[in-house]
């Protein structure tokens, strides 16, 4: 005896098309998600490395002037004692278009130095540097002020 065979008529409605769709929907939003955070970090390692930059070369160029034991080279301290404030582009930490790199000099006036009578020859002469790095195409900048005391002849009662 045979068995007769029954056709079935399977009746789709597109329901697995809706599902597929929805899912390729979900996973463009997390990929989308995916690409925003890593372009956010991107910009935030790129800032932090361009103010790092900008902060070594603005500390080096005080550290530069302050470096200086020469009195007769223009840019030591002393050079400015008495006189109005002196501004340098400090071209050895610059990189044209750039990078660009300066300090300034400033006379503060006498001090007591700390450990030494009042009314002697030895006092003090306050000085303020401030070196200033911008990173052009960045947009960066930093700024970082020292101060100083130097220790030596003055004579007491003048300013300069």
């Amino acid at each position: 005896m045979t068995i007769p065979r029954v056709k079935v008529q399977a009746r789709q409605n597109g329901a697995a098309l809706l599902v597929a769709m929805v899912l390729i929907f979900l996973l463009t939003i997390l990929g989308i998600s995916a690409m925003r955070d890593s372009t956010l970090e991107t910009q935030l390692a790129a800032n932090a490395v361009h103010k790092e930059v900008s902060f070594q070369s603005a500390e080096s160029a005080t550290d530069f002037i302050l470096s200086i034991e020469d009195p007769t080279n223009e840019k030591a301290i002393e050079t400015v004692i008495c006189s109005p404030a002196a501004e340098y582009a400090m071209d050895e930490l610059s990189k044209p278009d750039v990078q660009a790199t300066k300090v300034v000099l400033e006379y503060a006036g006498q001090s007591l130095p700390t450990g030494w009578s009042l009314g002697g020859p030895i006092g003090g002469r306050r000085f303020v540097v401030t070196g200033e790095s911008t990173l052009l195409n960045a947009a960066t900048s930093t700024r970082i002020t020292q101060g100083v005391v130097v220790i030596g002849a003055v004579q007491q009662g003048v300013e300069c």
